[in-house]
C-alpha cells in the first residue's frame, strides 16, 4: 500500500510516530476488554478503575509538590 506523498517534506517519521501511537491506543483498549466483550458492566468498572488510580496518583503527586513548596517558602 502507497502513499500519495506529493509534498518535498520527508513525513516517514510521522507516520512511524502514529502508527507506534494507535497501537499503543489499542493495546490500552484490549486491557478493558474481558472474556464477556458484550457486558458492558465489566468495562466500565475497568475504566472507572484506571481513572480513579491516574486521579489518586496525579493528586498524590500534587499533594508532595506543595508539601515541599511550602516546606521551602517556610525557610
Amino acid at each position: 500500500m502507497g502513499r500519495a506523498n506529493t509534498s518535498s517534506v520527508d513525513t516517514e517519521n510521522g507516520f512511524k510516530i502514529a502508527h507506534l501511537g494507535k497501537q499503543q491506543k489499542l493495546a490500552t483498549l484490549a486491557q478493558f476488554e474481558g472474556k464477556n466483550s458484550n457486558d458492558g458492566e465489566q468495562v466500565i468498572n475497568a475504566n472507572k478503575k484506571a481513572t480513579l488510580s491516574a486521579s489518586k496518583a496525579k493528586a498524590k503527586r500534587k499533594a508532595k509538590l506543595a508539601k515541599n513548596s511550602k516546606k521551602k517558602n517556610k525557610k
